[in-house]
């Protein structure tokens, strides 16, 4: 990735300006705003999208997109636990695609990558649904799972659309840090990025299939992907703790990693154990790894992308702590 590619300026908010630029300020506020509630719209979405695969209610309705032939109130689904979990997934994601169409008409007159990114969490949250849709009407195992591995790529195409409508994102180019491991930790942070994806993907083919050899394969994949998140995090908090962006969100990292252990090892203690869990455990904990793991990963897709954007590689450094400010 080259650094340029991010040099797009974000909306700015001006102080003294014209009614004209005001306007301007008024609207990329307006625009971070709806992001930021888009954002936080997907996490209960995925949360409950989490909970129907734990209870195995996939397949309450046997239609699509109506529930029964209704579309709003289909009758019993409050009576019925599968009905409920299904139906009310449903319902938070068309309040969901509401959210991201009003994001992509105020993010439509921007240029560059704020139009990009603010269609682009629209479009892909369309193919999320068409994708969920088709896991009923085909009744297909394999499309279920990717119906869940693309609803943490919607999490983070979000993400990316808050980070990018930020007065952070925006300032960032004004002083930009030249390091000799620039270049080092920006291909790091992207290879770790990927690594996680495969993993979160190892992860959904447990859920869905349940095959020993996919839980085999993430519970090693876990272990060199959290060694990698782990070096990143240390690295960006370690050589860029003046950086406020890059720093801040290794701390994050960390908190995320260890929070995102535990509930791995509740997940595989719940499915060791089988029914033994009180209800609400044996759900609610691999849900919530599920939504932990998104996290994770707009986290480090956040990160790599700020890596991108404020550091600058050096020609000549002593070492690969020199940093210089560089005004622009």
């Amino acid at each position: 990735m080259n650094n340029d590619v991010l040099r797009d300026p974000a909306p700015h908010y001006a102080g003294d300006a014209t009614l004209g630029e005001c306007r301007g300020a008024s609207r990329g506020r307006a625009l971070h705003i709806l992001a930021i509630i888009t954002a936080l719209a997907i996490l209960p979405l995925m949360l409950v999208g989490a909970g129907v695969t734990s209870k195995g209610a996939g397949m309450a309705f046997p239609d699509w997109p109506t529930s029964n032939s209704h579309f709003i109130n289909p009758p019993g689904w409050l009576q019925d636990e599968h009905k409920l979990w299904e139906h009310g997934h449903r319902l938070i994601g068309w309040f969901v695609g509401m959210l991201a169409i009003g994001l992509a008409t105020l993010s439509w007159p921007k240029r560059g990558w704020i139009r990009t990114v603010g269609v682009g969490t629209l479009l892909a949250i369309i193919v999320q649904g068409v994708l969920g849709g088709l896991r009923v009407t085909e009744i297909s195992t394999e499309l279920a799972m990717i119906h869940g591995i693309w609803g943490q790529v919607c999490f983070s195409l979000a993400c990316i659309t808050v980070l990018m409508t930020s007065r952070a994102w925006n300032s960032a180019l004004a002083q930009r840090t030249e390091t000799a491991s620039a270049v080092f930790f920006q291909r790091t942070a992207l290879v770790a990025t990927i690594c996680l994806f495969l993993q979160l993907a190892t992860g959904a083919a447990y859920r869905h299939f349940g095959n020993n050899l996919a839980l085999a394969g993430h519970l090693i994949w876990a272990a060199v992907v959290i060694l990698l998140l782990c070096f990143v995090a240390m690295w960006a908090i370690d050589h860029f703790g003046s950086i406020r962006m890059i720093s801040a969100l290794g701390k994050a990292l960390v908190t995320l990693i260890g929070v995102q252990m535990f509930l791995g090892g509740g997940a595989l203690l719940v499915k060791v154990m089988g029914g033994s869990w009180p209800a609400l455990i044996a759900w609610s904990v691999p849900s919530a790894h599920v939504v932990v793991g998104a996290l994770l990963l707009a986290c480090m897709v956040v990160l790599t992308l700020c890596a991108y954007r404020v550091l600058a590689p050096v020609e000549r450094a002593a070492t690969s702590d020199s940093i210089t400010v560089v005004s622009t």
